[in-house]
C-alpha cells in the first residue's frame, strides 16, 4: 500500500544526475471502494492495520521530501472509512444483544417423566417379588421383619448400576431421558447443552431417596413396638412423636407443592431433585417421541370381544346346545350299533350280558340324579322313561328346553310324575 502511494503521488526522478528536478505532484487518483463488512474477521486488527499503514504512508512522504497537495483527501476523512466504523458500531451492538438474549429452554414432556418414574417402581417391583423367592422357606416372619433391608439391598444395587454408572435411570432411557446438573447450566449456550451430575449430587441423591427411606421405617417401626405414641404430653419420647408426625406432614405437604409445581413448568419431578439441581432434560434432542399403540389396540379388541360375549351369553341357551349336541352323539352310536345288534341277536350270551348291563343302569338311575349327580335324590321324579331325577333338576331343564331329552336313555321327557315306592 506504501508503494502505490508512493508511485502514485512522487514522479520518477533522474537516477542519472546527480541534482533534482522541480516536478509538479499530480492529483491523487480516487481510492478504490471498501470492502465487505462480512470480509473483515477481526475489526479491532484490521484498524490497527490501517492506522499502521497511514502512518508508514506519512513516514515515506517526509522522506521523500514530497508534499501531497491540500487537494489530496485524507484517508481517515474518506467516506468509505466513515460508513465502516459506523457499521462496526452497529455489529458490536448486536453481538451484545445476542449475548444478553437468553436462550429459552427445552420443554420437557410431563408425561414421559411421570412414565419414567412408572416404569421404575414396576422394575423395582418385579425384582422385588423374584428375589422374595429366595426366603420361601425361611421363617414366616423373617420377610416382615427384613423387608426395610431388602428394600435398601435391591434399590442400592439398582442405584450403582443405573444413577451412579449411566446418570440416569432404566426408565428414563426408555423414554429417552436423562439427568441434567442444573447448576452448572449456561443458558447463553443453548438448551442442548447436557452438564452431568457431579459425584456430590450422586450421592446425596442415593443417600437421600434410600437410605433416608430405610433410615425413617425403621424409626417408626421402633417407635410403634414400643408404643411412644401412648406416653404423656410432658415425655420426652411422646413429643419426639409428635415431632415426627410434624416433619411427615410438613414432607407430604412440600412434595404436593413441588408436584403442582412441576405440573405447572415440567422441570422437577420429586422435591430431592429439585434441592439438588437434578433435571430431566432429552438425552438426544433430535430423537422423535416415538408412541407405540400395539398394547393399546390390542387391549381395545380383547375389551370389545368380552363386552360382546358378555352381552350375547344371556342370549344363548347353553344347556339346550348342549342336550342337543348329547341327541346327536346318542344316536349316532346306536345307529351304528343298531346293525351289530340284529347280527348278534341269536346269541343268548351277548342279550344276557345286556341285560346285566340294563339292571345295572337302573340301579345306578335309583341312586343318583343323572343332572346334578346329587346323591341320594331330593324329591325324586320320575319321567316318560322311568328315570328318576330331583324335582328341581327335571322341572328346571323341561321349562328351559321343551324337547329336553333324558341324559341316561335320550328319550323326550314330556311329562313327570312324583316317584312312589308303589310305582
Amino acid at each position: 500500500m506504501v508503494d502505490n502511494y508512493n508511485n502514485n503521488n512522487i514522479l520518477p526522478t533522474n537516477t542519472s544526475t546527480t541534482t533534482t528536478t522541480n516536478t509538479t505532484i499530480t492529483p491523487t487518483p480516487p481510492l478504490p471502494p471498501p470492502p465487505p463488512i462480512s470480509n473483515i474477521l477481526d475489526n479491532n486488527n484490521n484498524n490497527n492495520l490501517i492506522k499502521n499503514d497511514i502512518k508508514n504512508d506519512k513516514v515515506a512522504v517526509s522522506n521523500s521530501n514530497v508534499r501531497p497537495s491540500s487537494s489530496s483527501v485524507s484517508y481517515e476523512n474518506s467516506d468509505w472509512n466513515k460508513v465502516y466504523n459506523s457499521e462496526r458500531e452497529k455489529l458490536h451492538e448486536v453481538n451484545k444483544q445476542i449475548l444478553n438474549i437468553k436462550r429459552p429452554s427445552t420443554s420437557i414432556v410431563r408425561v414421559s417423566q411421570l412414565d419414567s418414574a412408572r416404569l421404575d417402581e414396576e422394575i423395582l417391583d418385579l425384582l422385588r417379588s423374584q428375589f422374595m423367592k429366595i426366603f420361601t422357606f425361611f421363617k414366616p416372619n423373617f420377610i416382615h421383619n427384613f423387608q426395610p433391608e431388602i428394600n435398601l439391598v435391591l434399590k442400592s444395587v439398582i442405584y450403582k448400576l443405573s444413577i451412579f454408572n449411566l446418570g440416569t435411570t432404566y426408565g428414563n432411557q426408555l423414554q429417552n431421558l436423562t439427568y441434567r446438573n442444573e447448576k452448572a447450566f449456561d443458558p447463553i449456550r443453548g438448551s442442548d447443552q447436557l452438564n452431568k451430575l457431579t459425584m456430590r449430587q450422586k450421592w446425596l441423591s442415593g443417600l437421600i431417596n434410600i437410605g433416608g427411606e430405610w433410615l425413617w421405617t425403621r424409626i417408626n417401626r421402633y417407635l410403634i413396638n414400643n408404643n411412644w405414641s401412648e406416653h404423656p404430653p410432658n415425655d420426652i419420647r411422646k413429643k419426639f412423636w409428635n415431632f415426627l408426625n410434624f416433619a411427615e406432614s410438613a414432607y407430604k405437604a412440600l412434595a404436593l407443592l413441588n408436584f403442582l409445581t412441576f405440573l405447572f413448568n415440567g422441570k422437577y419431578v420429586t422435591l430431592v431433585n429439585r434441592i439438588l439441581h437434578m433435571r430431566l432434560v432429552y438425552a438426544h434432542p433430535t430423537l422423535s417421541r416415538n408412541i407405540s399403540f400395539e398394547y393399546m389396540n390390542r387391549l381395545l379388541v380383547w375389551h370389545g370381544f368380552t363386552e360382546f360375549i358378555l352381552f350375547i351369553m344371556p342370549l344363548i341357551n347353553i344347556d339346550r346346545i348342549k342336550s342337543f349336541l348329547y341327541r346327536l352323539l346318542v344316536k349316532t352310536s346306536f345307529g351304528n350299533s343298531s346293525g351289530n345288534n340284529n347280527n348278534t341277536a341269536s346269541n343268548p350270551l351277548q342279550q344276557l350280558q345286556k341285560q346285566q348291563l340294563l339292571i345295572q343302569q337302573q340301579q345306578m338311575a335309583l341312586a343318583k340324579c343323572p343332572i346334578c349327580m346329587n346323591d341320594p335324590i331330593s324329591m325324586p321324579y320320575s319321567a316318560d322313561c322311568g328315570h328318576l331325577f330331583c324335582y328341581y333338576c327335571i322341572k328346571t331343564s323341561c321349562m328351559i328346553d321343551s324337547s329336553f331329552t333324558c341324559p341316561r336313555c335320550n328319550s323326550l321327557i314330556s311329562n313327570i310324575k312324583r316317584f312312589s315306592i308303589q310305582d
